[in-house]
């Protein structure tokens, strides 16, 4: 698992150490929300094409 997150991090762009300062850790933060959310939407985005393709009572 922890390859997995160390790839996103590396992916969106924010280094895997947590930041020293506040004004370091809110946009650490607001880069990790924002990767989070990008992802969980194409998951969804995703999902719903393979939903509307498996349903058979459509065709």
């Amino acid at each position: 698992m922890a390859p997995v997150i160390a790839e996103f991090f590396g992916i969106i762009g924010i280094s895997s150490y947590a930041p020293q300062t506040l004004g370091e850790l809110i946009p650490y933060l607001l880069t990790v929300f924002v990767g989070v959310a990008l992802v969980s939407g194409v998951f969804r985005v995703i999902g719903r094409i393979v939903e509307l393709l498996m349903d058979f009572r459509r065709w």
